[in-house]
């Protein structure tokens, strides 16, 4: 099967899935329910997906996909602010985070997240700390923002996290230069 038809594939049946989570729980739904809907064959699905987590790998590729699609539509605001055009991509798919939220889908939503935020760029083992922490971080920073059903825009959460890492850089010189000398 070519690129494109396996992108398509896998784009149907996340959609059945994620049409299927609209009225049912997420553990309730098998892969034969899912394949029905999308017009594909267990064997298909299968091929594509394999046995174990297949559900989550349909989650997780959809929400990958559509952030590329995103970030191309969006490109200029990409280059300017990943971070907040990540905001945006989320803010406009809240309904779908929300379902995953509720779902107990949150180790997916993470998952998502380690894929996103350092955009498939080589680094070495002192960096994927720093990568790491920060993609936490941030994906902690996103967590609360559904446990909040988004009551807040993207330009708060924003603000919130720049006020955190003021914060933190404020601190930081405050210890790095104590009133007095230590004794």
């Amino acid at each position: 099967m070519k690129k494109n038809q396996t992108v398509f594939l896998k784009l149907c049946l996340a959609d059945a899935l994620i049409k299927l989570m609209e009225s049912q729980d997420y553990d309730t739904i098998n892969v034969n329910v899912i394949c029905n809907l999308a017009g594909v064959g267990r064997t298909t699905f299968y091929r594509h997906l394999g046995r174990k987590n297949s559900k989550d790998e349909l989650l997780i590729f959809k929400l990958n996909y559509e952030w590329e699609c995103y970030a191309q539509k969006h490109e200029e605001d990409v280059k300017k602010d990943k971070g907040f055009a990540m905001l945006n991509y989320i803010y406009e798919n809240r309904r779908l985070f929300t379902m995953l939220n509720n779902n107990g889908l949150v180790v997916t939503i993470m998952r998502v997240f380690e894929k996103l935020i350092p955009a498939g760029e080589p680094y070495d083992k002192s960096h994927s700390y720093l990568i790491s922490f920060f993609s936490y971080g941030y994906f902690g920073i996103i967590y609360q923002w559904i446990k909040y059903n988004f009551d807040e825009t993207p330009e708060q959460v924003q603000k919130h996290i720049f006020d955190t890492f003021s914060l933190g850089m404020k601190n930081q010189n405050a210890n790095s230069n104590p009133a007095s000398p230590d004794c």
